[in-house]
């Protein structure tokens, strides 16, 4: 399993001048220290890092247990007012960076404008290696028995909430069709706002992390290679994993992190179904 969290700051010019980046603590989920984040005990590895900014030139993580070696430094980053496409983002998914549990976790930014700007950083951790399917996706004898679980598929959603600048909000997906009864896992994303950086599940019903990852802001924009399910790159399909289960009547909710009052949100759910099994929703 794995979580995202979010940094933001305005800071100072200066292309080699670290300045700290505040953990962004508005319906955050981990505990802050400071101006960081406390690593938690449930999920103290480091899976994912991916920053943002108009002239944002790197990005560096920083805890005392990556000492003595050196702090954690990431470049190429995003330079814009989106994510570039295909996205720069530092992935450890597959060797997850373990962290000291209860410590103090910072993150760091440069920046070569020429005057302060504001930088964006989202911080995604995990308890391991990404969580495997239960199941074999898309088994033989399918074309005989649609229901057989394993089945995989895409599915497409739309919303319509006023989303708040520089702020989440939470939308509550509307899918084009309706799920066939049963349980799903969640094994990929992809997220769609005119200004939107980032987005995080919302579980109708437990666990309490909420992972995430970055938006897009144009029809052809890529995603992050593991984000989806089947990536648009061309290569064998690879992912994050399991990110949560939900049954058809209670999915998840998603939050967008945009940068103005968006009044439209789309999305596709990479879905692989599980079995017959169904739970009222409340």
């Amino acid at each position: 399993m794995f979580h995202a969290e979010l940094f933001t700051s305005s800071i100072a010019t200066g292309a080699s001048t670290f300045a700290q980046l505040n953990y962004f603590t508005s319906d955050a989920i981990l505990t802050a220290i400071i101006n960081g984040v406390q690593v938690s005990t449930s999920l103290p590895a480091l899976h994912s890092v991916l920053g943002v900014g108009a002239h944002l030139v790197e990005v560096r993580a920083q805890a005392n247990s990556m000492l003595p070696f050196p702090y954690v430094s990431l470049n190429p980053n995003n330079r814009g007012s989106a994510f570039e496409s295909p996205p720069r983002i530092m992935d450890f998914s597959r060797w997850p960076m373990f962290l000291k549990p209860t410590e103090e976790f910072d993150i760091f930014a440069t920046q070569n404008s020429g005057a302060g700007e504001t930088e964006y950083v989202l911080v995604q951790f995990c308890d391991g290696p990404p969580t495997p399917l239960p199941v074999s996706v898309n088994p033989p004898g399918m074309p005989a028995a649609p229901t057989t679980p394993g089945r995989f598929f895409t599915a497409h959603w739309t919303a319509s909430v006023t989303l708040t600048a520089g702020g989440w909000t939470k939308v509550q997906p509307a899918f084009d069709q309706a799920l066939y009864a049963g349980s799903y896992a969640l094994v990929g994303a992809r997220a769609f706002s005119a200004t939107g950086l980032f987005f995080r599940m919302f579980p109708a019903f437990g666990p309490l992390w909420r992972p995430g990852g970055a938006c897009v802001q144009a029809y052809d924009q890529m995603d992050p290679y593991n984000q989806r399910y089947q990536n648009a790159f061309g290569a064998a399909p690879s992912s994050w994993g399991v990110w949560l289960n939900f049954y058809q009547n209670t999915p998840p909710a998603v939050e967008f992190f945009a940068t103005a009052a968006d009044t439209a949100e789309e999305g596709w759910f990479d879905l692989v179904y599980l079995g017959p099994q169904v739970q009222q929703g409340l």
